[in-house]
């Protein structure tokens, strides 16, 4: 082996850090949180207020469990050096990926703060709202998790084209989850008739936070994007 091949294969093992496994695991904590939160809303809208708080308390703890991995993630991460991309895209990649989180915690805390049985259509409405904003995830996390296939092709066209394409598809779904949002929202506003006030805005503020969960997967997505234009 030649001194230039003794100094190569050392360096190329840093296309590959540490950073980019831990933002996977982080990935992995997304999905699980995605499923927990759909199966807490699911059983609020169906009045079975024991399974949504032993849901909503699986978000919590995961939410938390994820929160302290990106601390480590922020505080090991090396300099621009040792990493195939610029550190600050990767950082608001952490950040919007873990937004996600924190707005699924959001929406089952704010749930929880008012369990009252919801109207049959309106429930069913809200599970079809929570499906396409977990869709929306679903496609963000085929991007993410096709990071290391990128990384490992040295950002080949095939690989990017093929992220590309979800991330597409996670916009595609961030707009069908705006229009239930705003179908949703004048419906309950229909209602002011027939429900509380308190009522009403319970149920408005879960909309907007449902919505801020797929908007920050759409933003996470463009985090992506950016990542792939290195």
């Amino acid at each position: 082996m030649g001194i230039r091949d003794r100094f190569r294969v050392p360096l190329l093992g840093t296309l590959r850090p540490d950073p980019f496994v831990k933002l996977n695991q982080h990935a992995k904590m997304v999905k699980k949180c995605t499923e927990s939160m759909k199966e807490s809303v699911y059983a609020y809208f169906d009045g079975d207020f024991e399974t949504f708080n032993a849901k909503r308390i699986e978000v919590k703890e995961l939410e938390g469990a994820a929160d302290d991995l990106k601390k480590s993630l922020r505080n090991h991460l090396p300099g621009n050096i040792h990493m195939p991309v610029d550190k600050g895209t990767f950082l608001l990649l952490l950040t919007q990926q873990d937004k996600i989180l924190d707005y699924e915690e959001d929406v089952v805390q704010w749930l929880s703060m008012r369990e009252r049985t919801v109207p049959q259509d309106l429930s069913d409405d809200f599970k079809v709202l929570t499906d396409k904003v977990v869709e929306t995830i679903a496609y963000f996390e085929l991007a993410i998790f096709n990071i290391p296939d990128v990384l490992e092709a040295s950002f080949t066209d095939d690989e990017r084209n093929e992220t590309k394409t979800y991330i597409k598809k996670v916009s595609g779904a961030e707009y069908e989850s705006d229009t239930l949002e705003r179908a949703l929202t004048r419906k309950i506003f229909s209602l002011e008739d027939t429900m509380s006030p308190i009522g009403i805005y319970h149920l408005l503020r879960v909309v907007q936070l449902l919505g801020e969960v797929s908007n920050h997967a759409e933003n996470a997505s463009d985090r992506i994007r950016t990542l792939l234009a290195r």
